[in-house]
């Protein structure tokens, strides 16, 4: 009798009990771009998941000899080469998307699924055919994967969110979740699974917030927020001077940063708000802004502990009288992230929601 083994496959309802034709009529009612995007969605998450299966057959070598035992590993091969046609035709409805041609990326995506679809149901036929038994069973390695994946994911996060802003305690309890998740495994893998998709719903309600609050970006509030940061640009070049006057390395201090002097560093958190400025995309705009409020926090909260000890070494007073100078700091520091926090007022540049 031969020895059957269990290896992990990933579920998908799109693949195995809705066709292409049906993903494409359950979105008839939509506006063109809406309905394009959504399938397009649908295409990538199939990839995904036919991907996963393949990858998991080649890492299981004893599934890959018992393929070449039953004589279709060229079957095999034939369907992984199928497979990445059907990736080029997400590409190219990616590619119809970025030009506004939603019915090429409704056809390439339909096409892509139409592919998955049937790669996924002849592999679920070459594993039987070659005595694999195919369960719902999650390998461990694949659950541990996934589990550093989603804890990847709220590092991204966490730099993108205030602590301030109510959202922010979704990363803090899914991250708790994945680590039981983790220490429950080899042992408890049906808890560790549920540990994991709670996680994932705590990250999909922050990405889903992310993605309200970006809606709600406009170029107002591009330059107020730009316009706010100049104004921590002459805050640091008056906490600069004051604590030169009172004996303290400025340059010094810079150079450990990775700037020559303090006209570099100007320079450059200059350079970072024109760039905040002048860029029309939204992801680089969030990229660029996030840059300027992380350089903010860490300056902030760098300059104000290093001229402290410099006091205390020689037994100096804190001379702040407000915000921007030592002793009270830019209040920059609290608001930790791009998102969230009250947004104004009190040394806050938070440039959006979240209250």
């Amino acid at each position: 009798m031969n020895k059957r083994i269990r290896i992990a496959t990933i579920a998908s309802l799109v693949l195995l009990l809705v066709s292409a034709g049906s993903v494409s009529a359950i979105f008839s009612g939509q506006d063109p771009e809406t309905r394009a995007n959504r399938i397009v969605e649908i295409a990538e998450g199939a990839s995904q998941k036919v991907g996963d299966l393949i990858d998991l057959v080649y890492a299981n070598t004893t599934v890959v000899d018992m393929i070449e035992t039953a004589g279709l590993t060229d079957d095999f091969g034939g369907n992984v080469t199928l497979y990445g046609e059907g990736n080029e035709n997400v590409t190219n409805a990616n590619l119809a998307l970025e030009n506004d041609d939603y019915e090429g990326a409704i056809a390439n995506a339909t096409e892509a699924l139409s592919i998955f679809r049937e790669v996924y149901r002849s592999i679920q036929i070459i594993l039987y055919n070659s005595d694999v038994k195919i369960g719902q069973l999650v390998d461990v390695d694949e659950l541990e994967e996934a589990i550093e994946r989603s804890l990847d994911r709220i590092t991204e996060l966490k730099e993108l969110i205030s602590t301030e802003a109510p959202i922010y305690s979704n990363l803090i309890d899914a991250e708790e979740l994945l680590t039981q998740a983790k220490n429950l495994l080899p042992d408890n893998i049906e808890d560790a699974k549920a540990n994991l998709r709670e996680a994932n719903v705590l990250i999909s309600e922050v990405c889903q917030y992310l993605k309200q609050v970006a809606q709600e970006l406009n170029p107002q509030r591009i330059r107020d927020y730009c316009d706010e940061a100049e104004q921590y640009r002459y805050r640091f070049r008056g906490r600069f001077e004051q604590a030169g006057t009172e004996g303290f390395d400025v340059n010094g201090f810079l150079q450990t940063y990775g700037y020559q002097n303090e006209d570099d560093f100007m320079a450059r958190f200059q350079e970072m708000i024109e760039n905040a400025r002048g860029t029309e995309d939204l992801d680089d705009v969030l990229e660029d802004l996030e840059e300027i409020g992380r350089t903010i926090r860490e300056m902030d909260q760098n300059l104000t502990y290093e001229v402290g000890q410099y006091r205390e070494r020689h037994g100096q007073q804190a001379t702040g009288t407000g915000s921007g100078q030592e002793g009270s700091g830019s209040g920059y520091g609290q608001n930790a992230g791009v998102y969230g926090g009250s947004g104004s007022g009190s040394g806050q540049m938070g440039y959006r929601g979240g209250q």
